[in-house]
Formats: structure tokens, sequence, C-alpha cells
């Protein structure tokens, strides 16, 4: 699938990548004028949602009302600042054990799927910034 890419795509999905920090539709579209300037904003969406829909990369939304992309597709999870918003990977595992998540999904009446965990509180840079 992702060898019938074309060049814009590929420019997208290769700045996903390359980012450590989960940008947003506007952060991708700014980095990918670099190589890429005639590029156009609507264009840089539509990219976006066909590599969602073919499960290159994960749309994430906390509630900002702003997707942000990521191109590690594989389960882990996520630590989101409440004061800057930098939404972080977790570099470890939270287990939780499978009868504990078919209880919660169960409780609310769902069919499990799949699941992540977030973790909500302020990162290194607004603690530091805070307490100088």
């Amino acid at each position: 699938m992702e060898d019938m890419l074309n060049t814009n795509a590929r420019a997208v999905l290769d700045v996903l990548r390359a980012s450590q920090n989960h940008p947003t539709a506007m952060d991708v579209y700014e980095s990918v004028r670099r190589s890429r300037p005639r590029i156009g904003l609507a264009t840089v969406y539509r990219i976006l949602r066909k590599l969602t829909g073919q499960g290159l990369i994960k749309e994430l939304e906390y509630g900002s009302g702003c997707s942000r992309y990521d191109a590690r597709t594989c389960r882990h999870d996520h630590a989101i600042c409440t004061e800057c918003g930098a939404l972080l990977d977790i570099p470890q595992d939270i287990q939780l054990s499978n009868e504990s998540l078919q209880a919660a999904a169960q409780s609310t009446g769902f069919e499990l799927g799949s699941h992540e965990v977030r973790i909500y509180g302020r990162c290194t840079t607004c603690l530091t910034r805070r307490n100088a």
C-alpha cells in the first residue's frame, strides 16, 4: 500500500515518521512546504485522511479541537500536558489485565476493540518554567 503513494503523500508520511511531537495538520503542512512549496493545505488534509484510512498513521484527538497525527501505529500510550498541550509517547507499556479492560468495556455497553491509556499532567518544560 505504501508503495502506491504519490510524492505529496510520501512527503507527508516522511514528515510524520521523522516527528517526535505528534504534529497538527498545520505543522505537517508547514514542514512539507519546505520541500514541496506548491502543496496546498487542503491537499495535506486530504492526504492525512487517506493515510489514516489506510492505517499508515493514527489521528489523535484529545479535546483540544485540533487533531494530532502519529506515524507510530502500534498500540502505545500517551502523556498530555494540561498546560502547554504537549503530547508525548509513554516509552513503556502500561499493563492492564484483559479482565479489567473487558469489565470496563462491558460496563459501558461496549465490545472491546482496542485501548489507549492517557496520562494528564504537566510536562518537565512547564514544571521548570513554573518553578523558575
